[in-house]
């Protein structure tokens, strides 16, 4: 009996080893398994997360950099429009759209259409005729740049009412260009057949709007023009993989970005790498050390989130604070504050755009709508005050008859703001002209106890249309009385040549204008006056651009101010 008890002891110690080190194994393994597993799911997930939250910062900034991309497409083209409208307006004769035009053109027009094209980005100038057939082109150079047009169908694509030629095909020695046309209606051809005129414009201009969307060379943005073909930044035509986004920038033509593969590549694939290797060392270490950096990536990543939303919301004022985390998000962080100031501007002069353009259109109606019947009661009140015999009666119609007056003046101020007449430059001696604004200003400053006084050289000219020079310094002058209404004291008109250009300037001792508001003097609309329009200085910035010249003021609270307004020489005194 005692052998098969110790027989079977001994065979129980043998199984509880056995299923004592199958236990241990057990645990040891659940162990490894339950501190790595965790792990490495969190880390996948973390992989994940990250991912999605840079791709979703990366898609937005790259969606908001292609409109901003699209916005400059758009201006440029808006800008060239207008340039193209000015020199419509110019074409004087319909036979400057025949094949003998080029010789026929006005030294005037020679000039405008010299000036024109010392912009780098054209090439020149084409004529058409009603047919859309190319005449003549301004250079003769210009001709070699579209010839290639006659050699194949030309993609026509509409933007606002003009067209868009081309691109030309790609050479070396002739890189492509395209044409901005658009049909000529000046009143000035009356009955003839209009033709076409059109700016040859340098391609690769409008391709260089792309090098706002370039990220650190990840993706590759190209543009697809009507008929199809890819173009690079440069302007080079090319043969593109697949793309990832694509944004339209006007009809058919639309921007492209393809991905670069060798780039993509997530630096995270080779951080989990050595997570995993390291995790088979030490699981403690690696969890303290995945705790450590999946919060401190997502409090950055977080912190970029906030600030694209932020600017995603339309708050472009707000800058963003610098961040002090890693050199990668600070610069992400630069990148971004720097769009959403270029945002803000591109915005910003898109909305002047349109508000000029808006303002136009509402200042013709006006123009229509009130100024006739203006004119009837204007006429019906001169009639019943010539035939009314009481005196007060009398009296109310005057009354009346000039707060129509007045309401015609700044209908009359609206459309020189909205409409300015081109200007007719002559030679202007400044002593005559300050003359003039003295005999006409005089009155009502005496009554105001100012005295105007002016500081000029006798033989000083300047160059610019007079009537709207004098109407400039007639308001600078009128707005330096109407401010010293409570001050008095004194006026000067001084005038000197500073180096091609005559500076005048209107210096007043008046209470002067506070900081806030000098800024915003010369927008439309903008006035600190109960009964004023706010176009007085609007107007006076806008005739002193028309003359070539430039407007400025400075102002000091209680020491007055300084309206300075330069206009050009005489050609004959500046080649002296």
């Amino acid at each position: 009996m005692t052998e098969p008890t110790e027989k079977s002891g001994s065979d129980y110690t043998g199984a509880d080893a056995i299923s004592s080190a199958r236990l241990s194994s057990q645990y040891l393994w659940m162990s490894i398994l339950v501190a790595i597993l965790p792990l490495l799911i969190f880390s996948a997930l973390y992989d994940a997360y990250t991912s999605q939250l840079i791709n979703r910062i990366t898609e937005e900034q790259l969606a908001t950099r292609m409109t901003a991309v699209q916005n400059e497409f758009r201006v440029y083209l808006r800008e060239r429009q207008h340039e193209l409208q000015s020199l419509t307006d110019q074409l004087d004769t319909p036979e400057i759209f025949t094949p003998e035009g080029q010789h026929l053109i006005s030294s005037e027009l020679e000039d405008l259409l010299r000036l024109q094209l010392d912009y780098r980005t054209l090439h020149g100038i084409a004529f058409f005729d009603d047919q859309k057939q190319l005449i003549w082109t301004f250079p003769d150079q210009a001709l070699r740049h579209i010839e290639q047009l006659d050699e194949s169908t030309p993609t026509t694509s509409v933007f606002d009412q003009t067209e868009l030629i081309g691109p030309t095909p790609h050479s070396w020695a002739r890189p492509s260009v395209l044409i901005l046309q658009m049909p000529v209606n000046s009143h000035t051809l009356k009955d003839a057949k209009p033709g076409y005129i059109g700016l040859i414009l340098r391609f690769n201009t409008l391709t260089a709007f792309m090098d706002g969307v370039i990220q650190g060379g990840i993706y590759q943005p190209l543009l697809k023009v009507a008929d199809g073909r890819y173009f690079d930044i440069v302007g080079q035509p090319v043969q593109p993989s697949d793309a990832h986004f694509h944004h339209p920038i006007i009809q058919n033509w639309s921007l492209h970005l393809v991905q670069n593969q060798a780039l993509v590549a997530s630096p995270s694939e080779n951080m989990r790498q050595w997570l995993i290797l390291m995790v088979v060392g030490t699981a403690a270490g690696l969890l303290v050390l995945h705790f450590y950096l999946s919060n401190r990536l997502n409090k950055q990543v977080d912190k970029l989130v906030s600030h694209v939303e932020q600017v995603a919301s339309g708050d472009l004022d707000t800058p963003l604070p610098p961040s002090m985390a890693t050199q990668e998000t600070a610069r992400l962080n630069q990148a971004i504050d720097r769009m959403r100031g270029q945002l803000k501007q591109m915005i910003h002069s898109s909305l002047e755009m349109e508000k000029l353009a808006s303002l136009g259109q509402v200042a013709a109606g006006l123009a229509h709508d009130i100024r006739n019947p203006l004119t009837t009661i204007r006429t019906s009140i001169q009639a019943l005050a010539r035939r009314e015999s009481r005196e007060d009666h009398r009296e109310i119609l005057h009354m009346v008859e000039e707060e129509i007056d007045r309401v015609d003046d700044v209908i009359e101020n609206l459309l020189n703001y909205t409409r300015p007449h081109p200007p007719h430059a002559e030679s202007i001696p400044v002593k005559m002209l300050f003359d003039s604004l003295l005999a006409l200003v005089e009155a009502a400053a005496r009554r105001q106890n100012i005295t105007v006084t002016n500081h000029c050289q006798t033989d000083l000219i300047l160059w610019a249309d007079y009537g709207q020079v004098r109407q400039i310094l007639l308001n600078l002058i009128l707005n330096a009385i109407q401010a010293m209404i409570s001050t008095g004291n004194q006026i000067q008109l001084c005038a000197q040549q500073d180096g091609q250009f005559v500076k005048i300037s209107v210096k007043d001792n008046g209470p002067g204008i506070p900081a806030e508001h000098l800024n915003r003097i010369t927008e439309p609309f903008f006035t600190t006056k109960p009964a004023g329009t706010g176009l007085g200085l609007a107007i006076c910035q806008v005739l002193a651009t028309q003359n070539q010249g430039r407007f400025s003021i400075d102002s000091n609270v209680e020491h007055g101010t300084d309206a300075h307004l330069y206009l050009p020489l005489p050609s004959e005194l500046i080649d002296e």
